[in-house]
């Protein structure tokens, strides 16, 4: 990997805590991802100033990835599919089309529906050589949510808690769109948090300094898996690809999410980007109601690792732990 690459993942890590600390000034600032949460009290006699963001997922019924030991052709991964469901009692199977840039090239995974009454032949399809794994397809679910509530710890009181549950209540996204953190303008998506900061993020982690030295993140090919972007934003001027995986027709962002991720790594103009002449590859794979497939997921990994992608940024988290070819991937 590039030597900005390293340097920008290691200040990534930092980035977002230091911009709220930065804009909220005496707030206090909460994170939550997945099943964990995070709270930092920065002072006494002032509001809270909070963001959630939460996890869940689902299997949907009926379908089930297939992975495969390789990577094969549509037709080789549909006869060993075939074969193997000879010898069981499953009649009642299809193929789920994935219609997709990577239905072109071969894939090491497909994604078959099976009657509810004859799932328990399913195991069958893991006797194949060439079959690694059956698992359920899984629905995944991202909330974000930021809000304000009142003060209850003393001056520099920091708290960190964190909190394991085994499920948690569904809930679409919501956003404060008032609270000047991320919000859809219809044109485009703006990143107000990072322009209400006197000094741009980037500079204020001294990435000024790399920028001196040369590393800008030129020939660094980044890859965005979020909520899009819009192709005709002022800010991005190094946009090589957007592609889209879920199942609504645009490959703009109505949310903002992704928007807002692509300015911290490479905005050109007002807020700029850890890397401005890194090459942004950006993959919608998030609806604008923040819903995702563990098989869109796939897919997208396979065309990024098919371009040759040196850095992923996945804001994703949570349970995806427990989804087999989600983290074999």
């Amino acid at each position: 990997m590039k030597p900005f690459s390293s340097m920008t993942m290691k200040f990534a890590n930092i980035w977002f805590v230091l911009v709220v600390i930065l804009l909220c000034g005496k707030k206090h600032f909460g994170t939550r991802l997945g099943n964990s949460s995070h709270e930092a009290h920065i002072c006494s006699g002032c509001s809270r100033l909070t963001l959630k963001v939460e996890f869940t997922s689902t299997v949907v019924e009926h379908e089930y990835i297939v992975a495969f030991n390789g990577y094969f052709t549509a037709k080789a991964r549909s006869k060993f599919i075939s074969s193997a469901l000879k010898s069981s009692d499953i009649e009642n199977w299809r193929i789920v089309p994935r219609n997709n840039p990577a239905s072109d090239y071969p894939s090491d995974f497909e994604v078959i529906q099976i009657n509810e009454k004859q799932k328990d032949g399913v195991l069958t399809l893991e006797g194949h050589p060439n079959i690694k794994r059956v698992t359920p397809q899984r629905k995944v679910f991202r909330s974000l949510k930021y809000s304000e509530s009142d003060p209850v710890l003393h001056c520099n009181e920091t708290r960190w808690t964190q909190k394991w549950q085994s499920s948690r209540p569904l809930r679409r996204a919501s956003l404060s769109l008032g609270s000047g953190f991320w919000h859809a303008t219809g044109r485009h998506s703006s990143r107000r948090l990072l322009r209400a900061i006197p000094r741009q993020v980037a500079q204020t982690l001294q990435a000024d300094v790399l920028w001196q030295m040369g590393y800008t993140g030129a020939g660094v090919r980044v890859a965005v898996f979020d909520t899009g972007l819009s192709e005709k934003h002022p800010h991005f001027k190094n946009v090589k690809e957007r592609t889209n995986w879920t199942n609504e027709r645009t490959l703009d962002d109505g949310l903002g999410h992704g928007t807002f991720v692509a300015g911290v790594i490479a905005s050109m103009r007002e807020c700029q980007g850890f890397a401005p002449n890194a090459e942004l590859h950006i993959f919608r794979v998030f609806t604008n109601n923040q819903v995702s497939y563990t098989s869109w997921f796939l897919d997208a990994f396979n065309y990024a690792i098919l371009k040759k992608i040196d850095v992923l940024n996945l804001s994703i988290g949570g349970p995806d732990f427990m989804d087999h070819p989600f983290v074999d991937k």
